[in-house]
């Protein structure tokens, strides 16, 4: 397989700022989560500071990916290849009371 396709949905604060539901991408099949978010930041930079943090290799501790609305990406699974046809769903988790 030459590419893996995914699909990124933002939801809440990440939908706002990127003013998108979503985005396609397709990546190489060695590229992991880190490469993801460096991918998101990089057509969407005002996610930058707010939702990915400014190294743009990681998310800030608020946000999190849920793989097809089943499964969250843990930190330590960053460095995982995502699978092919997988959505991802930007959350961010807001406390409050």
């Amino acid at each position: 397989m030459d590419t893996i396709h995914i699909k990124v949905e933002f939801s809440g604060l990440s939908r706002i700022l990127a003013g998108a539901n979503d985005m396609q991408l397709s990546i190489s099949p060695h590229e992991t989560y880190t490469d993801v978010i460096r991918h998101v930041a990089e057509k969407y930079p005002t996610l930058i500071g707010n939702v990915i943090d400014k190294n743009k290799n990681s998310l800030f501790p608020s946000n999190i990916f849920s793989r097809d609305g089943k499964t969250v990406v843990q930190p330590e699974q960053m460095n995982d290849i995502p699978r092919d046809g997988e959505t991802l769903i930007l959350l961010s988790l807001l406390a409050g009371g």
